[in-house]
């Protein structure tokens, strides 16, 4: 006898959803037989009760669905990989009946809540409107949708439960974790000068040269011609010499995002391996050129700290948010007629 009750409680366990709806199938079948053989007022309303009970709770369901609104925001759309952000989350029951049996759901594997909300079934008062405050952390860089991306709502019983998605997902742009992941490769490249990587390319350099324009109001006193001043008693200024510096040139080709969480973990990676580059050679003063698809070819120079920051904060996020599907071809012409020899990096290795 035990072990018969050890096997119904593991199958209760294995089929906990189905619980319920065996169970409205024996009422129902009891109403009926019960209608069948003793009648009566209560036999009856008993009957249509049990009957009436599942059409009606989808009705509820569907137009509580219909009715309820909901919206999430952070405070920046722009974050960082592992960083806890603010996170609000608004839910309204625009309808004048009470919505209960509800409960959100999130990839799990993309983000997190500091204080998940989604363990907990609501239920909402007419015209009732709930916030949420909290904190969210996202799991990987680049460009994606995540918070709550939908609902369940079932009746009182749990016999019907339905599944709906947020109408406006909330759209991140989370920036890489800078590391050392890169400093092995990036040596390899600096080093080895017969791989093609290496280019000149015409940039102001810090000395001045020979050329001379007006003085103009606001020019630094320490590019006056002095010499010619004292000569001709005229202020002019010495302009600085354009000259050849030697550089690395990457062409980013990114793929398209499908959406499913490989695509999501190869963009990171290969943001955050971009990045480590890029965070290499704007600390050392060393310049690098990187070159992109954004609806068309675009370029940065990154040779000094303010113009990582730049190159993080601003392009990262367009790179991640981009692809250069059905462009490299163009992408890497164009690079290549420009500037020579040039390093491709291609994401679908990463």
């Amino acid at each position: 006898m035990a072990k018969i009750f050890h096997i119904i409680k593991q199958l209760i366990v294995k089929h906990k959803r189905l619980v319920p709806c065996v169970i409205y199938i024996l009422l129902l079948l009891a109403a009926t037989i019960n209608v069948s053989l003793q009648g009566g007022a209560f036999s009856y309303v008993f009957f249509y009760v049990v009957l009436l009970y599942l059409p009606l709770s989808v009705i509820y369901l569907a137009v509580s669905m219909l009715l309820l609104e909901v919206y999430q925001e952070t405070d920046n759309r722009i974050l960082y990989k592992g960083t806890a952000e603010k996170y609000q989350f608004v839910v309204e029951n625009t309808s004048i009946i009470p919505v209960s049996g509800i409960k959100f759901f999130y990839d799990a594997s993309i983000a997190g809540f500091v204080n998940d909300f989604t363990t907990e079934t609501f239920r909402f008062l007419p015209k009732e409107k709930h916030k949420i405050d909290t904190e969210i952390i996202c799991h990987y860089a680049g460009s994606y949708d995540s918070g709550v991306e939908g609902y369940y709502i079932q009746d009182m019983f749990g016999i019907i439960r339905f599944k709906r998605k947020v109408k406006i997902p909330i759209r991140v742009h989370v920036l890489p974790v800078i590391t050392d992941i890169a400093h092995r490769d990036i040596m390899e490249l600096g080093d080895n000068t017969s791989s093609g990587n290496l280019f000149s390319l015409a940039q102001h350099e810090n000395y001045l040269g020979n050329d001379i324009r007006k003085y103009m109001p606001g020019d630094s006193l320490n590019t006056v011609h002095w010499k010619n001043f004292a000569r001709t008693g005229d202020m002019f200024v010495r302009l600085p010499d354009n000259q050849e510096t030697e550089m690395i040139c990457l062409a980013l080709v990114t793929e398209l995002m499908d959406g499913s969480i490989e695509s999501i973990e190869r963009r990171d990676k290969f943001l955050e391996y971009i990045v480590s580059v890029g965070e290499f050679f704007g600390m050392r003063k060393r310049p690098l050129l990187v070159a992109y698809y954004d609806k068309e070819v675009k370029t940065i120079v990154i040779d000094s700290p303010q113009s990582f920051q730049e190159f993080y904060l601003e392009r990262s996020p367009r790179i991640g948010n981009k692809h250069s599907a059905g462009h490299e071809e163009e992408l890497e012409r164009e690079i290549s007629t420009k500037y020579g020899n040039v390093h491709i990096l291609r994401e679908e290795n990463y």
